[in-house]
């Protein structure tokens, strides 16, 4: 049977704890915290009203004895902590039999701190003056010796009560125990000295009389954990040192640490719960449960950053704790180039960037960047190469590349830059599997790009991965920079040439895709945000030449791209209806996918900045051209969008900092006098927008959230705007 050293906190040694406990801890209570003074609340001759928390006895006194508790802790932990390492230290020096404390604990404070001894898997000595006789050299002056001392204690104490000796020699010690003493002190010997006493006592008293005399060698005086080990032998009984109990380091528990301690597991799961679905790159939870111990140090990044996201979004701890532990793992020596290394960086960078801390992101990112070229991890042989045999593996590599891809653009065009590192970098790799076969472990043949693009000329519709339609979407975005860098800016041939690609991603959808929310009732959070970026797509394309011009408020948003400083007071445009309509509809489409029945904080934080562009965008269109029951159904548009960035912000810190933004753009576009019908907007294009925002929305996914309102005939007559499916419609 293996016998653990210390003791725990409870059961065992429970009954060791003497019957007055609780009535000292009551005393030790009402002394550091006096009665609350309810009267403190009202101060003055002046009438008010205050508001009472905390009322309840049981929370007040939860409340008030929060700190004491808190110190008792911390005092009792250092002591268990100090206790449990000398210990430790002696076993390994070959010492088998007790450590004790010592009678020098702190007045008023001697349960606390002998409790700490218990815990710490040391004996704490005699527990009050009545548990033992000790003679000390003033109580040996005053009976004339040792033996009369220990006489006069026996006749005392009778035989129930222990006597020991403070002995500064062998000569005293040999005295005392032939006068009957049950323990020998050896204080303030040497270390030399002690080995040769005890071993004369024992051979004398013990073995020299057949063990019959039992007696106890105690070894004290100055004994630390610098000096303990040379005092070991088999002949002394006891070690007792105050060294575990004297200026000891309290253990530094703060409430939040005290209360937030939640396991890693839990946190983890958290990271699965609320996270993890809409980035899905890191392996499913039962897999990477299973790597082996021997692989966890490879790991261990990976693992604190993913607990530090799942701290995030667990409202009862504090994130800080756990950043910074994922901080001194990321950075704290350096990263061994690998595949979980950069998927820890990636993910550190996504947490940083929405808890408003962009330079650690923009960091954390490049670095993730350049590990992943670095070994390669944008060709298709990294996968097999580095998935040890174990297609879940070679999947999770092939997420990772992507959504650094993914990740990479985002943060660029955030920023309002239109160049980014991935954006030309040639790749190889094949394309994800759906969901379900990654969690399940059946892993298929991966599709390729080639597959993909030529999915038109297929006789038989083939259905592609919710992760492939998000890729196809954000790689549409990045022809739409490419070719903005060839022609120099926003143009009708950029226009002409992108077109096509967001319109044909949207009709060449399989029918099962094109709405992100499932038979079962659950979003598909990856087909979410394609169908975001579909739209924040369009919007971008269509309204510079749209009748929604831009407010000069729009040129300063830190956490969304900016408007274009030439779209302020765009020119007439001949098809200008047509991008009107087309720019409307992706506003549209955007209250269908913030209408769905799911809560907002499960989808990717990244839909914040593209929710807060399109929601620009509904503000320009309520300010140019609707009033009256458009205008409120228009308005409806913009609360739902501003409760989906509210929803975020209870999050992501970046959030709030988007919410401002997009309410100063409203507050100061919606606040001016409204101009219904402006000289240059074709009266068609009036008609067209009042049918627009006078209808419901669009009940294909059997959301309506504004069914009090009248839908318009569908023979009515457009005239001079052309449908946002043709893909022929041009400029």
């Amino acid at each position: 049977m293996v016998i653990s050293e210390g003791a725990p906190a409870h059961g065992t040694v429970a009954h060791l704890l003497p019957q007055t406990y609780k009535r000292m801890v009551a005393e030790w209570l009402e002394e550091d915290t006096p009665s609350f003074d309810y009267g403190g609340f009202v101060v003055g001759e002046e009438i008010s009203e205050a508001r009472l928390l905390g009322k309840s006895e049981v929370v007040r006194k939860l409340l008030l004895g929060e700190r004491v508790a808190l110190n008792a802790l911390a005092r009792c932990s250092g002591i268990a902590t100090k206790s449990s390492r000398l210990l430790n230290l002696l076993r390994r020096a070959g010492y088998q039999n007790t450590l004790a404390g010592t009678r020098k604990t702190t007045p008023g404070f001697r349960l606390v701190e002998k409790y700490g001894m218990l815990v710490g898997g040391c004996d704490p000595h005699r527990q009050d003056l009545s548990a033992m006789t000790m003679l000390k050299d003033n109580h040996i002056v005053a009976a004339g010796s040792i033996t009369s001392a220990v006489r006069a204690a026996k006749s005392a104490g009778g035989f129930s009560i222990k006597i020991e000796v403070e002995c500064q020699s062998f000569k005293e010690a040999d005295e005392a125990i032939a006068a009957g003493a049950d323990v020998v002190m050896l204080d303030n010997f040497t270390s030399e000295g002690v080995k040769i006493a005890a071993a004369q006592l024992k051979e004398k008293w013990g073995r020299g009389m057949g063990d019959r005399k039992a007696f106890l060698v105690e070894v004290s005086g100055g004994l630390t954990e610098e000096n303990v080990e040379a005092y070991v032998c088999t002949d002394v009984d006891v070690i007792s040192t105050s060294s575990i109990h004297q200026g000891v380091k309290h253990v530094d528990f703060s409430s939040n640490q005290l209360m937030f301690s939640v396991s890693s597991s839990r946190l983890l799961d958290i990271y699965y719960e609320f996270f993890h679905n809409a980035h899905p790159f890191v392996l499913p939870r039962h897999f990477i449960s299973q790597r082996s111990p021997a692989s966890s140090p490879i790991l261990e990044a990976l693992l604190a950053v993913m607990q530090f996201i799942g701290a995030i979004y667990a409202p009862w701890t504090t994130s800080d704790i756990y950043r910074t532990r994922a901080e001194k793992a990321l950075f704290g020596s350096m990263l061994e180039e690998t595949g979980f290394h950069v998927q820890a960086l990636l993910l550190y960078s996504i947490a940083q960037h929405y808890s408003d801390r962009w330079l650690q992101a923009h960091k954390a990112l490049d670095a993730a960047t350049r590990m992943a070229l670095c070994i390669g991890m944008n060709f298709q042989e990294f996968a097999s190469r580095y998935g040890e045999g174990n297609p879940v593996l070679e999947e999770s590599w092939r997420r990772t590349y992507w959504m650094l891809f993914i990740t990479d653009q985002h943060f660029a065009i955030v920023r309002n830059s239109i160049d980014y590192t991935l954006r030309d970098v040639i790749t190889t790799v094949e394309l994800p599997c759906e969901e379900s076969e990654y969690q399940s472990g059946n892993i298929p043949q991966p599709a390729t790009l080639q597959q993909y693009e030529a999915r038109d000329l297929a006789d038989v519709e083939i259905v592609f991965s919710s992760f492939t339609y998000l890729i196809d979407a954000v790689r549409t975005v990045r022809f739409f920079l490419q070719k903005f860098t060839e022609t120099g800016g926003l143009s009708e041939g950029l226009v002409l040439a992108a077109e096509p690609k967001v319109v044909s991603w949207n009709l060449l959808l399989p029918t099962c895709k094109k709405d992100p929310l499932g038979p079962d009732g659950k979003v598909d959070e990856l087909l979410f945000l394609a169908h975001l970026i579909i739209c924040i797509a369009g919007i971008i394309l269509h309204r510079p030449f749209s009748s929604l011009s831009y407010s000069v408020e729009e040129l300063y948003p830190q956490t969304f791209p900016p408007a274009p400083i030439n779209a302020i007071l765009p020119p007439k445009h001949p098809r200008q209806g047509s991008h009107t309509v087309k720019a409307l509809k992706a506003t549209e489409k955007l209250t269908q996918l913030l209408a769905v029945p799911s809560p907002p904080i499960l989808h990717s934080p990244m839909a914040i900045s593209v929710v807060a562009g399109i929601t620009s965008a509904q503000v320009a269109a309520c300010k140019v051209f609707l009033d009256d029951k458009p205008l409120a159904v228009a308005r409806d548009r913009i609360r739902l969008s501003i409760g989906t960035l509210k929803a975020h912000a209870e999050i992501w810190p970046l959030s709030h900092k988007t919410l401002r933004e997009v309410r100063v753009i409203a507050r100061e576009t919606l606040s001016t006098p409204q101009v219904n019908q402006p000289q240059h907007v074709n009266p068609s294009e009036i008609e067209t927008l009042h049918d627009e925002f006078s209808r419901s929305i669009d009940p294909a996914p059997q959301i309506d959230i504004f069914n009090a309102l009248e839908i318009p005939s569908p023979s009515m007559d457009w005239p001079g705007v052309s449908d946002l499916s043709n893909p022929s419609d041009t400029i």
